[in-house]
């Protein structure tokens, strides 16, 4: 067994009550403690018009976690491609890079609300296509140093130089859910839950099959690499840890279907109702990850070696705080995550 790393990833969601400059304070205060705690990563979504996502300018936070952390790796899960500019997505990518010391890790995506594209100039169903001319665009620039429109069917600008350039040669780049995009484009997957064999069997065929084409994003030397989220809460007693574990994917499925609210304003009603497709998914779910990332010390530590053993994944990526889970129960858990569980699985790895 490979010995695993571990995450944390985040909506950072409103609390009321908490002014939105301590809920960021806050915020920084916990990523600063998981990084002490020897957390290999922290991946922050992008929403946006919600209280799903209170930073939704994922650099802009990430710039400031850089600078009261030492070895975390920092990035978005996911940076929504057709919403923004290229040219802007790659500078602010570079800076990010350089401020974080090359600890920057850049998970990309379409995105699953219609309202964000219209937010942002352009259209759900055209999401896919304007995905992959950005993913062209930023491959192209990071192999020869210019951002360019060339062969963009929807940006038509002169030539950038890439003035900024980044820390890393290359950046990781991960790509969720599709083993498919991820393997095509050679990125790392990250899977919602424990990854099956046949996805991740699908997913190096396919990165073997692409290895060598045009829009790759991985480095000669890169790999396939899986990590799994986790719903997580940490209890004395498996009661209050479901207890805690059920508020927080309760108030995160609240808080993801406001996200959608406003659909309506630029979709009819039975494609609004198709929109909410991956939320129903997750939903479908939802108490096989509670009952997962629910237990005491010994439980969740029993059921992330199972999850570690097959070899399928080596990085586990946890969700909290998250819905209503409390910051203090967030905090409790990592506490108990980082003396009592991570270092029996990092034993149990250097056994085998």
């Amino acid at each position: 067994m490979v010995t695993p790393t571990f995450g944390i990833f985040d909506h950072i969601e409103d609390i009321p009550g908490t002014p939105t400059h301590q809920l960021f304070k806050d915020r920084l205060d916990l990523i600063k403690l998981v990084d002490e705690a020897g957390f290999a990563g922290f991946h922050l979504a992008e929403h946006h018009g919600s209280d799903l996502c209170m930073a939704p300018n994922q650099e802009l936070f990430i710039a400031a976690a850089s600078q009261v952390t030492k070895n975390i790796r920092l990035g978005p899960m996911v940076k929504l491609l057709p919403l923004h500019h290229p040219v802007q997505i790659i500078e602010d990518m570079c800076v990010a890079d350089q401020l974080t010391g090359g600890r920057l890790d850049f998970g990309v995506g379409r995105g699953v609300a219609p309202i964000e594209h219209a937010w942002f100039g352009s259209t759900w169903p055209e999401s896919k296509q304007r995905f992959e001319d950005t993913l062209g665009i930023i491959c192209n620039a990071f192999a020869t140093g210019e951002i360019s429109s060339e062969n963009s069917v929807y940006y038509d600008f002169p030539p950038v130089p890439l003035a900024t350039k980044p820390f890393q040669d290359p950046i990781p780049f991960w790509y969720p859910g599709s083993p498919v995009t991820a393997g095509r484009h050679g990125m790392s997957l990250m899977w919602p839950g424990p990854i099956d064999q046949r996805s991740y069997d699908l997913y190096v065929e396919t990165w073997n099959k692409h290895e060598g084409d045009t829009l790759r994003l991985n480095g000669p030397k890169a790999k396939p690499r899986v990590g799994c989220t986790m719903l997580l809460a940490i209890a004395p007693t498996e009661s209050e840890a479901l207890d805690i574990a059920r508020r927080g994917m309760d108030g995160l499925v609240r808080r993801a279907h406001n996200v959608h609210k406003h659909d309506r304003l630029v979709l009819p009603e039975d494609e609004c109702d198709a929109a909410l497709g991956p939320l129903r998914s997750i939903m479908a779910h939802i108490e096989d990850a509670i009952n997962a990332g629910a237990g005491t010390a010994e439980q969740i530590t029993e059921r992330f070696a199972g999850i570690l053993e097959p070899g399928l994944t080596d990085y586990i990526v946890l969700q909290l705080p998250t819905g209503d889970m409390t910051l203090d129960e967030a905090k409790r858990t990592v506490d108990i995550f980082a003396s009592e569980v991570k270092p029996q699985l990092e034993k149990a790895s250097l056994a085998v």
